[in-house]
């Protein structure tokens, strides 16, 4: 299906330089994770219970409005691999992207 071979270590270092890019430019920016894709979230009723979701494009477009634009189509389809959920339409659940700027030390600030 995929013509691309996928190495997982690349895909993870990969994404680990982009989550690292990302919260440098929050931190030079003063902005918060929310306050880049806020309006680029929707909500979703999965089991009964209501879930922010970014859908892929989404996550690109506050990545440009944060000044990232040089990122390579194979480290753009790197990142949505690790953070789409194939389940949920390959959306990304903003909670788990969240927590995963949290190890970058970046805090949502909302109390959930």
């Amino acid at each position: 299906m995929d013509e691309v071979e996928v190495n997982e270590d690349d895909m993870i270092d990969a994404a680990e330089r982009i989550f690292v890019r990302i919260a440098d430019a929050i931190i030079k920016q003063k902005v918060t994770v929310r306050m880049v894709w806020n309006h680029h979230l929707f909500t979703a009723d999965i089991d009964g219970e209501e879930y922010e979701l970014l859908q892929p494009d989404g996550l690109l477009e506050g990545m440009r409005d944060l000044g990232i634009v040089d990122l390579s189509e194979r480290e753009e389809l790197y990142l949505l691999k690790v953070l789409s959920k194939p389940e949920l339409e390959n959306s990304i659940l903003m909670q788990e992207f969240l927590q995963i700027m949290e190890n970058f030390g970046l805090f949502d600030g909302e109390d959930a």
